[in-house]
């Protein structure tokens, strides 16, 4: 399954995540830039080669990607508005792993907004998030299963579509 998402505006893609089945895939799309959520396998790995354009990520996310061979590095950092091609992204932290912190994408250009956030359990800061929002692509990874699990203190996982 791919967990990715394709952005458009004004004939300049931005492509939202690329996993480990993108690998050596991901080329044809010929996005004008990446940008990433968090970098769990279907999420980020496969950039495992390195990337065509620039690539936009939290420092987390950066830490982890360490050794892959990515020329043109971009931090995002959460709550600041980043344009990419004409179009805004926003990160808001989100609720899901412990050791890939993810954040969930506030996405605006012209008169629309989305709110994408593939994988999580929550949203922090949720009204500043979805205000405004059209359209938000959540997490489906079950419908109704709770597929949330405790790690100490931490709550790690995805909540049910339902929720």
């Amino acid at each position: 399954m791919h967990t990715s998402l394709l952005v458009s505006y004004r004939g300049a893609d931005v492509m939202i995540d690329c996993g480990l089945d993108w690998l050596g895939k991901f080329e044809r799309l010929r996005p004008r830039a990446i940008v990433l959520t968090h970098a769990h396998p279907d999420h980020a790995w496969g950039l495992k080669n390195g990337a065509p354009c620039p690539v936009y990520a939290p420092q987390e996310t950066w830490q982890s990607l360490q050794h892959y061979p990515i020329k043109h590095r971009r931090v995002i950092k959460e709550r600041t508005p980043t344009k990419i091609c004409g179009i805004t992204f926003e990160a808001f932290p989100v609720e899901h792993s412990i050791l890939s912190p993810a954040v969930g994408y506030r996405v605006s250009a012209g008169r629309a907004c989305i709110f994408y956030a593939p994988d999580l359990i929550f949203v922090h800061e949720r009204s500043a998030a979805l205000k405004d929002v059209q359209i938000y692509i959540g997490d489906g990874a079950t419908v109704t299963l709770s597929f949330i699990r405790r790690r100490g203190k931490a709550l790690i996982g995805h909540s049910p579509v339902r929720t």
